[in-house]
């Protein structure tokens, strides 16, 4: 579920709907079924309240989750576009019968169904309503484009790349954290909080040691000390989501799987739902692979995401600065 940023944006044309999917969801689609949901404002203009993807391949199966999550929206009305390659058009026009269906029966009306082979410029969509072909613009110059570069959010170019950015990368020793722990000795705790918000404040990349030693407070501490990392979307919900994809991808097992929650609940509080869900695969593998049980934390953020729980809902998980001072020593500004 995406995206904050698109609420502000007016929409004037079918074209224009679809030439800004890839900066609405966060990369380009392929092979996808995307749901627009609409709200009317004031002035009768329809305006972007949230937008869903699935894989064309499951439009049928998930339909009546997707519509399930659309009526959480308190949306009007919503557009159901496919973007599907020939050779998995038909079904992927199957899922948006059976997605349009779904909506209407929970009382959303579907203002148009959209078809397209890629999104790209010069592209040809049709209307598979009124049987209308139009010509797709430069994604790239939209006006939710420049909302999301304004922003900071990069636009990539597949969902490949998307999952990339929350793969492992090379592993970090344990030793490192565990002889900064040793340096620093009682101050280690308030010492690692104080210096990642640091980075996060600063829009840096975390050193090897820092991210050791966040690994170490994630594997071993009390809840509390974990919800603490929440605190750092009050310095800007995008660089705290770099900071600790950064850090989780030095990390393995219960810490990776964490880490990757955090920055899971970083992206989700954005509203950026594409790279939530990612990092919340990601952190549940990450468990899989370590024998482990994923995180409660990540199994609730993905089941809420999922059912459509809107992100300003998320914020009243973030801790108070008192309050991470109590749980870690670390006065954190703000």
């Amino acid at each position: 579920m995406s995206d904050p940023t698109t609420s502000r944006v007016h929409i004037s044309s079918a074209a224009s709907i679809v030439a800004a999917l890839p900066a609405m969801i966060g990369f380009t689609p392929h092979n996808s079924i995307v749901v627009i949901l609409l709200a009317t404002d004031t002035a009768r203009k329809a305006l972007v309240r949230a937008v869903i993807r699935s894989d064309s391949a499951g439009g049928q199966t998930s339909a009546a989750d997707i519509a399930a999550a659309a009526s959480r929206q308190h949306a009007d009305s919503a557009i159901v576009i496919a973007v599907a390659e020939p050779s998995a058009t038909v079904q992927a026009l199957d899922g948006v019968d059976a997605i349009s269906q779904h909506l209407t029966q929970v009382g959303i009306d579907v203002h148009a169904a959209l078809h397209t082979f890629e999104v790209i410029a010069g592209a040809l969509f049709s209307d598979l309503g009124t049987g209308h072909v139009g010509t797709i613009p430069d994604p790239t110059t939209s006006e939710v484009a420049a909302a999301q570069v304004l922003s900071g959010r990069v636009i990539e170019s597949t969902r490949d790349a998307l999952v990339h950015r929350f793969a492992e990368g090379t592993e970090i020793p344990e030793s490192v954290g565990l002889q900064a722990a040793a340096r620093l000795g009682d101050d280690f705790l308030a010492a690692t909080f104080e210096e990642l918000a640091a980075t996060v404040y600063a829009r840096e990349i975390p050193s090897d040691d820092v991210s050791a030693r966040v690994g170490i407070t994630l594997s071993g501490s009390p809840l509390d000390v974990r919800a603490a990392y929440l605190r750092l979307a009050v310095y800007g919900e995008e660089s705290a989501l770099d900071v600790m994809t950064h850090v989780a991808r030095g990390l393995r097992g219960t810490a990776r799987g964490q880490a990757l929650t955090i920055a899971g609940y970083f992206a989700y509080l954005g509203g950026d739902g594409a790279s939530a869900g990612i990092a919340f695969d990601a952190a549940q593998d990450a468990a899989e692979k370590a024998g482990e049980t994923a995180p409660s934390f990540t199994v609730l953020l993905d089941r809420a995401l999922r059912a459509g729980f809107e992100p300003d809902g998320l914020r009243e998980l973030i801790p108070d600065a008192d309050v991470v001072e109590e749980s870690t020593g670390a006065r954190l500004p703000g």
